[in-house]
């Protein structure tokens, strides 16, 4: 996926000048506010927005912390390599930690999912058995960063459907 940008529009009271800074080097900031998140890079960041002492105003700062989901994973093939079997291919990301692989019988999503979850991110690949013959079924994958101990997900990628053998 391609660079992110978006400014962080802090004001001043007084004259004082604004700095930013961030504590990762995947995302910089410009002395206007705009951050630019390079591409691919998911996870937390600290930017530190600093105003100088002016007039009456003392010198201050602020922290924000900014959570970067990961990217949109793309879904390449799915078929269904043997009887009541689907095998899953997408593509690889190397920033994040695993994937999830979500599929169901349901276009919408709406009912009867069932998850698949990969701890590596060099798989990508997934066969999933078990399945009922000659029924269809939609297949759809994320991927996912463990931030803080906790899994942040991105967008689910396309769905793509398959006949059972």
């Amino acid at each position: 996926t391609k660079a992110q940008t978006f400014s962080i529009g802090a004001k001043r009271s007084g004259s004082g000048k604004l700095t930013y800074s961030s504590n990762n080097k995947s995302v910089k900031v410009d002395s206007s506010g705009k951050v630019t998140i390079a591409k691919n890079f998911a996870g937390k960041v600290t930017i530190t927005i600093k105003a100088a002492s002016s007039g009456i105003y003392k010198a201050a700062s602020k922290t924000i912390t900014v959570t970067v989901k990961p990217s949109k994973t793309t879904l390449k093939t799915v078929t269904s390599p043997k009887t009541k079997q689907l095998k899953a291919t997408w593509a690889k990301d190397t920033t994040v930690n695993g994937y999830q692989i979500q599929y169901s019988t349901n276009s919408k999503f709406k009912s009867g999912n069932k998850t698949k979850t990969i701890s590596k991110n060099s798989i990508t690949s997934a066969t999933i058995t078990k399945l009922t013959k000659g029924k269809t079924y939609y297949v759809r994958v994320r991927a996912y960063k463990t931030i803080d101990g906790k899994k942040v997900y991105g967008a689910y990628s396309t769905a793509k459907k398959v006949k059972i053998k």
